[in-house]
């Protein structure tokens, strides 16, 4: 009776304990990314930046409701441009899966899907629990070990924060005229986005993969998109001198 009451105990406190990346030191790895490019984990480090991995896989109920958030604090954080470099990691998935989640959830850092090297990659880090979510810093040592719960963008932001990780504008390769005739609000946003200015002309949504979502002509200075209907992630207004970029969270 004794044995069987110790064992219910440990039962149930190990229910409340999830499982954490086991190292201590990151290991190297090199694989290509959705799109083609090429991820050497050890080049990132070296340059000086802070790797954030996100183990994840596509029909994950966690890494569902945490996705939108990860997203949208890479864009607060500069973009993989600054102090920190966002990529994820699938365990099982195919090209295919994995293409499907970027778009649905706009995700601009790397994905590297499990049939392309991404599920020996969670084997080689002890990945036991999805999502999972580490930190490694420039020196190579894991600071952070499983970044959770995740409840909304400013957890992400405030946990990377303590090691000097700042909020940065993103830059973009389009070209912005220096003087700007429009302005865009709120941003992030929930339910619409507004664009304000003077500016007569045609304005267009695009995703991230560059897929036209909508087309408005502006005729006064204001201009109102409803976007309840838009999917989590990362978008892009167009007119024809000015490109905004966007993020959606519902």
């Amino acid at each position: 009776m004794r044995k069987l009451l110790m064992l219910l105990i440990l039962m149930t406190l190990g229910w409340g304990v999830r499982a954490q990346c086991p190292l201590n030191t990151a290991e190297d790895f090199t694989a290509t990314d959705v799109h083609g490019k090429t991820i050497h984990l050890f080049d990132i480090l070296d340059g000086g930046q802070y790797v954030l991995i996100d183990f994840f896989f596509t029909t994950c109920g966690g890494c569902i409701q945490t996705a939108p958030y990860f997203v949208e604090s890479y864009a607060l954080l500069g973009c993989n441009q600054h102090e920190v470099f966002y990529v994820e990691i699938d365990e099982g998935d195919n090209e295919t899966a994995c293409l499907n989640w970027v778009n649905r959830f706009g995700v601009e850092y790397p994905t590297i899907s499990g049939n392309s090297g991404g599920t020996d990659i969670c084997i080689q880090y002890g990945i036991q629990s999805f999502p999972t979510t580490i930190l490694i810093a420039p020196d190579r040592s894991i600071v952070i070990k499983d970044l959770w719960p995740i409840n909304n963008a400013q957890f992400i932001i405030s946990r990377l924060e303590a090691f000097g990780i700042e909020q940065h504008e993103c830059t973009t390769d389009i070209s912005e005229p220096s003087t700007s005739l429009l302005s865009i609000f709120p941003n992030p946003a929930n339910e619409n986005v507004t664009l304000k200015g003077e500016y007569i002309g045609s304005v267009n949504v695009f995703n991230v993969l560059g897929q036209k979502i909508e087309e408005h002509i502006m005729k006064d200075n204001e201009l109102n998109i409803n976007t309840a209907n838009y999917e989590n992630g990362i978008y892009f207004i167009k007119s024809d001198e000015q490109v905004f970029r966007f993020v959606i969270t519902h």
